[in-house]
């Protein structure tokens, strides 16, 4: 979990967020109040959902339903509020993420423009980095959830890239430069991001 790098934008506090607890720690269903004991047991718990769901067939289209659904499978045992969209404005480090009120629009905007291009299932493999690289800054940067975001859009990626027939390996991605290229992403240079899909992608 990383909500303790997250931070509410001005108007916004934990009073006003209704899946949070006064000290900011999010509600869940172990009635922890403490950001390490919550970090712990979700970090276990989503670790053990994510491999169940990437031993599974890929769905063949994706949406915002599908998005949240994902964020649902892997959450739904430690957060009550699993799958729903945050409620919220929220920023991390010098970056501001989408205003909450403009989220359903932009979805549906990226994720048409997945299936007009046939969830890239004819591309190349450079071609599968160009879109996808733009596709996940932006999704990052709209930041639907509440907490999770990270991992439920590298599960998403590798379900299209696998059904695109390709295999997306994260394991040798560091946080460190995720977050560097979604940073610059957010800042107009997609490049650090598609190189990095493009280190890890296997035909």
């Amino acid at each position: 979990m990383d909500d303790e790098d997250h931070y509410y934008v001005e108007g916004y506090s934990a009073d006003s967020d209704p899946y949070a607890l006064a000290n900011g720690v999010l509600k869940n269903n172990f009635d922890l109040k403490d950001f390490a004991s919550l970090n712990e047991i979700e970090a276990d718990i989503a670790g053990i959902e994510i491999q169940a769901i990437l031993q599974q067939v890929p769905p063949t289209e994706f949406n915002t339903a599908q998005l949240c659904n994902l964020h649902t499978l892997i959450f739904q045992q430690v957060y009550p509020w699993a799958g729903k969209l945050r409620k919220v404005d929220l920023a991390k480090g010098s970056t501001h993420f989408m205003p909450h009120q403009e989220m359903d629009a932009a979805l549906t905007a990226i994720f048409l423009d997945l299936a007009e291009r046939d969830f890239l299932k004819t591309t190349t493999a450079d071609v599968f980095c160009q879109v996808i690289g733009a596709f996940l800054v932006r999704l990052n940067f709209i930041h639907p959830f509440r907490e999770g975001n990270g991992r439920v859009q590298r599960l998403l990626v590798s379900q299209i890239a696998s059904n695109a027939g390709f295999f997306l390996d994260w394991q040798s991605v560091g946080n460190d430069a995720m977050k560097q290229a979604c940073i610059e992403g957010i800042s107009g240079n997609t490049r650090p991001m598609v190189r990095l899909l493009r280190m890890n992608l296997k035909e």
